[in-house]
């Protein structure tokens, strides 16, 4: 009973001391504190502040706009004027280009007359005998047109000519580095190994000339040569077939026919 009675007063105690906050905080919720002096100061310097701002950004905007209006004019002449340069150096290099076209067309042809003659006139000096001047000639003409083929098979003839079989080889295989299936280089090379007494290097390029151009009697003509050479009668009989069906009428084939049935 007597332990109760101090647990009452002190419930009661903590209930007036409750009620006293509650009531505190009621008056605390109403005040506005913007009616206090300092806060009223605070708000007023604030908005001086904020209005000052907008006073000088409006003069920086004012200052700034024509100086970039400036600028912009300024760069947009100076494009213009760039834009102008380019089209009359677009125009010139055109012209130029244009005039270099005709002047180019021009000395081609040129050059190309230059390269017909002088390719009659180096075959006319070999037929003349007339060996080193016909060098001359031809080496001439492939400086001028390093790709001419026809001028490399006269120098290449003129080589086998005078038995310079190594030059003429040479030449020959150049005319096949510029024109792989080019059958004649390949047969004149086969006439070349042929004259060195190569006979399976002539075989070889005949094979390759023959595999271009399967019915030149002229290819099997030395085809059958070559095969009489080294007693391939199998090779010279299949040749031979080869060129009676090819050129019936070839003067050889009588010949050829009885040296086969010598071996």
């Amino acid at each position: 009973m007597y332990n109760i009675i101090p647990l009452i007063i002190i419930l009661v105690s903590l209930a007036i001391i409750l009620s006293i906050i509650f009531k505190k905080m009621s008056l605390l919720a109403g005040f506005d504190i913007s009616s206090i002096p300092e806060e009223k100061a605070a708000e007023t310097k604030t908005k001086i502040m904020e209005e000052r701002l907008a006073r000088k950004a409006k003069v920086f905007y004012n200052k700034i706009v024509p100086l970039f209006k400036i600028v912009a004019n300024f760069f947009q002449r100076k494009f213009k004027a760039f834009s102008e340069k380019l089209k009359n150096l677009d125009e010139k290099y055109k012209a130029r280009a244009q005039k270099e076209v005709l002047t180019t067309k021009k000395e081609f042809e040129n050059s190309e007359k230059e390269t017909a003659g002088s390719l009659k006139e180096a075959d006319d000096l070999v037929s003349q005998e007339l060996y080193d001047e016909a060098e001359k000639k031809y080496i001439r003409l492939l400086s001028l047109d390093p790709k001419n083929i026809e001028a490399f098979r006269g120098l290449g003839n003129l080589y086998i000519m005078q038995k310079q079989y190594d030059e003429a080889r040479q030449t020959f295989e150049h005319i096949l580095k510029l024109d792989n299936s080019y059958g004649l280089a390949y047969f004149e090379l086969g006439e070349i190994f042929y004259k060195l007494e190569s006979y399976e290097k002539a075989l070889l390029n005949l094979e390759k000339a023959l595999a271009i151009e399967p019915n030149n009697p002229k290819y099997l003509d030395l085809l059958i040569t070559i095969s009489l050479i080294i007693k391939d009668k199998n090779l010279a009989k299949q040749s031979l077939e080869r060129l009676k069906e090819t050129n019936p009428d070839n003067a050889k084939i009588e010949e050829f026919e009885t040296k086969i049935k010598e071996l």
